[in-house]
């Protein structure tokens, strides 16, 4: 049973995703960059396969890793973003495995997955606790979100400082991970925190 809060977040993301053409959403460039630098740095015998989408929403990403042969878990507590996300994975044949889950009292199999992103999310407790129960040693994370100064852009959404990460924060947040790249991006309509880090 969900918790009132879950339960509000659940009916916010719902009204938003209802507003939203799934077939309007690509696969973020950040993974797409990240992807190629694992592929450069993994040899062919190390596992590579199962992955974990942490706050999927309408799934973009999901179906991108689908389609370049990642055995893919999306997970959401948005029944509506699912919905679309799995209207939008069978337009494109892309096999995902849809999650409906609280992320605050879900956790993965423990050490079941190569690979975990997490994209425009971010929750201090949850997202380290969900990555540390499924991603294995030498599993890769890849991570986007909103930085501080996202904060002081006139076209900023975001009102709440809690919602943005501090100057060189995201990496503080898994100090049992080797950090491969990670800066701060200001692009047209978002400032972002962006890393590639490898559990040790």
């Amino acid at each position: 049973m969900l918790s009132e809060m879950s339960a509000a977040d659940r009916e916010k993301w719902n009204k938003k995703y209802s507003q939203q053409r799934p077939t309007d959403v690509q696969p973020d460039l950040w993974l797409i960059e990240a992807c190629e630098t694992i592929a450069s740095m993994t040899t062919d015998g190390e596992p590579r396969n199962r992955a974990l989408d942490i706050a999927c929403g309408l799934g973009h990403n999901s179906v991108w890793l689908a389609q370049h042969g990642w055995d893919v878990n999306g997970v959401d507590v948005s029944s509506t973003g699912l919905s679309l996300a799995r209207q939008r994975a069978t337009e494109l044949r892309g096999t995902v495995n849809w999650l409906e889950a609280d992320l605050d009292d879900w956790l993965p199999a423990e050490d079941s997955y190569d690979l975990a992103i997490v994209f425009r999310f971010l929750d201090r407790s949850t997202v380290p606790r969900v990555i540390n129960a499924g991603l294995r040693s030498g599993g890769w994370l890849i991570y986007e979100t909103f930085a501080a100064s996202q904060l002081d852009r006139p076209d900023s959404h975001i009102r709440n400082p809690a919602f943005t990460l501090a100057p060189d924060e995201l990496p503080k947040l898994f100090p049992d991970f080797d950090v491969i790249s990670f800066r701060e991006d200001t692009f047209k309509d978002r400032t972002v925190q962006r890393m590639l880090a490898r559990r040790q």
